[in-house]
């Protein structure tokens, strides 16, 4: 399946011989193609002490950091982990360059478009890279699924 993936083929629906669709069941299983990769934490859900989730970013060819994901709720070894190297974005850096996300984020970056209400989220300095476990739904310049954290460093 990992050859497949270069291909784009995200991964393999396997169903009994016998097995019809049946909207609302969840009766076929979903195997998709897994990679290691990394990103960059600029923003977090909770609090740089005690971050919930990550927002991942990459820059792009221009140099410009862009939202590609937020990750799953992060296990607390995670967040003890991650915290003493996150350090929270000033409103206005020296230079007077902002941020490279908004605040507060628009819905369709968290793919929430039916919720009115998004999680706040903390602005970060961008300076950490976490390794990520992803599958191989990347459209767009983001993964269609919540990634997860696996380790950071500075």
């Amino acid at each position: 399946m990992q050859a497949w993936a270069a291909a784009g083929v995200e991964g393999l629906v396997a169903k009994r011989l016998d097995g019809r669709y049946e909207p609302g069941r969840r009766a076929w299983r979903k195997l998709r193609t897994k990679t290691t990769t990394q990103a960059i934490v600029g923003g977090v859900t909770g609090s740089v002490s005690d971050p919930q989730t990550l927002l991942l970013g990459r820059y792009d060819t221009s140099g410009r950091l862009r939202y590609v994901e937020h990750t799953h709720e992060l296990k607390a070894a995670q967040r003890r982990e991650l915290a003493p190297l996150l350090t929270r974005s000033p409103q206005r850096r020296a230079g007077g360059i902002d941020h490279p996300w908004p605040q507060p984020l628009s819905a369709s970056w968290f793919g929430q478009l039916e919720r009115p209400r998004l999680p706040a989220y903390v602005q970060v300095e961008p300076n950490v890279v976490v390794e990520i476990s992803v599958d191989a739904a990347f459209e767009h310049g983001r993964w269609r699924h919540r990634v997860h954290a696996a380790n950071a460093q500075n």
